[in-house]
């Protein structure tokens, strides 16, 4: 079959989906037209059970999937809600065939989970996993979805990717997870609709290292993966088999609704790899001529010792680990490098991130106290298309010239991959506990090029971004069903965060659109704590050196007065977060409005010595009077202080020092942190931008 890569209009999708369902071999029968896209009065589980002939294995399934692990009721059940879901029903020929699949693997020697073809042999636990991998806490019609991924996870968490194939007759599908077509769509019911595939939806339960194994093209970074040891690494997933996601916190204080625990505690990786094509290009055939290559950038000590972190090989595998699955764009599914195009209940991060500047993110790596910098480069007409990792300042270029080649890397989509490589023609990215991505450049960690070049700039990173938990689990680029903007996090459930007392609560707050349509948050989202608060963050590790860390939030009417404390000293004199006459005062906020540009560089002074900074003009709040948040009154940083940040662990304290006068709760919201060289701040030839 032909993959083409745009997206089918309704009605022309229409029409080829009545066809196929008459004459393609293996499609379900015909469903009658008045009923192929309105059923006013049924929801699906009604319709699963109306239709036995169709859907009667699959509906078994259901019956037998439980919600959660420690619920009682089944996933049929919660199809008989109303609400709203995407159901992905195979048929009952398309679950038969899944099961005398499975059993003969079982019979290879593989282990599977499915010991017998039968359906009523099938266990809960493998039923719930099935079931679990065909539902969306939202309804989708295949009209809303692009090339790439659903917007949001299936009730197991994984994503579903979608491709549009084109047969040998020319009828157009999406097709799902690679091997699954959608031959009946949008079913409308009451509570959701449903697409009919003809295969079952079975996402890889291989862990990373299993299927980077399992892909010819990779052969030289798997056997690199495995003599590392990091394979050890790369199979950690179930961190919690007892969390109960069933359970919910208490209301955020502007909400009226208790709020649910994180769907999932799990961990989940990004792995960047380079194919064996690329390798060999350079001269590279095998795992130990990979190693002679690191030595080159991370020198010869235990060179025998593939497993010792001190090793060349282990640094390089480790350097392209990061502790987050992340797929390819926000914008085709959660949890993306970038923030792109992500809309949610009216949000839409195309206000906030506008594509007139590079957005950018940062992630740490597995290799200690490293980060590499993502960038989309909307300024580059050359690369604005693309994900780049270690993007170079001055538009791309480096410091180092031995580094020219291991900067600006390019991170492949999945079809590139497929396309670009033979033996990746069958590309498969998506495993139980993460991603893989192909890159088009060798990666390389180098201190003096990421300090001299890549993050010698302002290192701003949303505090929503610090926590890989919340874009593991379902918390963080979530698009829960409507009205349900709030998830609780609760205690040891990020490790890079510690409550020191018993009254703080902590929630996620989604993107949301406001009253008034603006928006003073970063990446639109929050990460909020309520109480009298007291509580801690580790810091992302950055090159060793001198920054000015500035804390960036909306001044609010609840806020607290805050101490600040950076490893465990008291960092100047506890600050007014508030919202009033006295703050606005001390603050010194003056509107660039009507001023000249020497007026607007003295008033910017004038507030930097009282230690704050407007925030970033980068940033829109409205998109139809272009409202910056440089130019509203409620977004500011404040500078903590200046810092040595060497290579270890350092943290920031928040306590809550004010009296709670007024009945209300003390609401603190973060929401970005910067950490910015001394180098930045005192070039003269380049001073810092506004933006």
């Amino acid at each position: 079959m032909k993959r083409t890569t745009h997206k089918l209009k309704a009605l022309a999708f229409a029409a080829v989906t009545v066809l196929a369902g008459a004459t393609m071999t293996g499609c379900v029968e015909d469903v009658p037209m008045e009923n192929r896209f309105t059923f006013k009065g049924e929801l699906i589980s009604t319709y699963l059970e109306n239709n036995p002939e169709k859907f009667s294995s699959f509906a078994t399934i259901l019956s037998k999937a439980k919600i959660g692990k420690k619920a009682s009721g089944n996933l049929l059940r919660t199809l008989s809600t109303y609400g709203s879901y995407t159901c992905f029903a195979p048929t009952n020929e398309a679950v038969d065939s899944f099961l005398q699949e499975q059993y003969e693997q079982f019979l290879d020697g593989n282990t599977t989970g499915i010991e017998s073809p039968y359906l009523e042999d099938l266990t809960d636990s493998m039923a719930t996993e099935i079931a679990k991998n065909h539902i969306i806490e939202m309804g989708y019609m295949t009209t809303d979805i692009n090339e790439g991924a659903f917007p949001m996870n299936t009730m197991n968490n994984r994503f579903t990717t979608v491709e549009w194939i084109t047969d040998e007759n020319g009828r157009v599908f999406p097709l799902l997870n690679n091997t699954s077509r959608i031959v009946e769509q949008d079913l409308e019911m009451e509570n959701g609709y449903i697409q009919i595939v003809d295969g079952v939806l079975s996402p890889s339960n291989k862990l990373l290292p299993e299927l980077v194994e399992a892909q010819k093209g990779l052969s030289i970074f798997s056997d690199a993966i495995k003599r590392t040891g990091l394979d050890s690494l790369l199979s950690i997933y179930d961190i919690d088999p007892e969390y109960d996601n069933t359970l919910t916190g208490p209301s955020l204080d502007s909400e009226t609704s208790t709020s649910p625990y994180p769907k999932d505690k799990k961990q989940k990786y990004t792995l960047l790899v380079e194919p064996n094509e690329l390798l060999q290009s350079k001269g590279i055939n095998d795992v130990f001529e990979l190693a002679k290559f690191a030595q080159k950038w991370y020198g010869t000590e235990d060179a025998d010792n593939y497993e010792s972190p001190k090793n060349a090989l282990y640094q390089f595998v480790a350097y392209h680990i990061i502790d987050r699955q992340l797929l390819y764009s926000s914008s085709t599914g959660p949890g993306g490098f970038i923030m792109e195009g992500y809309v949610n209940e009216g949000y839409s991060s195309l206000v906030n991130l506008n594509q007139k500047f590079d957005s950018y993110e940062y992630y740490e790596t597995m290799l200690p106290y490293t980060m590499i910098k993502v960038t989309k480069p909307y300024t580059n007409e050359e690369l604005k298309q693309d994900i780049v990792i270690n993007y170079g300042q001055n538009m791309g270029t480096c410091n180092n010239q031995d580094m020219k080649e291991h900067i600006n890397v390019i991170v492949e989509k999945a079809q590139t991959t497929k396309d670009k490589y033979e033996e990746l023609k069958d590309f498969d990215q998506n495993s139980l506990n993460g991603i893989i991505h192909t890159i088009d450049r060798i990666l390389i960690y180098n201190e003096d090029e990421m300090a001299g070049n890549v993050l010698n700039e302002r290192i701003r990173i949303d505090v929503s971004a610090m926590f890989p938990e919340l874009t593991n689990n379902s918390v963080r680029w979530d698009l829960m069903k409507p009205g349900n903007k709030v998830t609780y996090i609760p205690k040891e459930f990020c490790k890079g965060f510690e409550y020191l007392n018993e009254d703080c609560e902590v929630f996620y707050f989604r993107p949301h659109p406001t009253s008034g349509g603006s928006y003073a948050n970063y990446q639109g989202d929050e990460f909020i704590v309520e109480g009298k608060y007291d509580f801690r963050y580790r810091i992302p590790h950055v090159p060793a050196g001198n920054y000015e860390i500035r804390f960036g939030y909306p001044k609010g009417y609840y806020r607290g007065v805050c101490q600040f404390y950076v490893d465990g000293k008291i960092a100047g004199i506890p600050v007014d977060l508030r919202w009033n006459a006295d703050t606005d005062i001390i603050i010194g906020w003056v509107s660039d409005e009507g001023l000249s540009e020497d007026e607007i560089k003295e008033n910017d002074k004038a507030m930097r010595n009282r230690g704050y900074m407007k925030g970033p003009a980068s940033i829109v709040l409205e998109a139809e009077t272009g409202v910056t948040m440089r130019s509203g009154v409620q977004p500011l940083r404040k500078i903590v202080g200046t810092y040595r940040l060497d290579k270890g662990d350092h943290w920031m304290r928040f306590k809550d020092v004010s009296e709670n006068s007024t009945g209300k709760l003390k609401q603190f919201d973060q929401d970005y942190l910067e950490l910015v060289p001394l180098s930045v701040i005192n070039n003269q030839l380049k001073p810092e931008d506004i933006y």
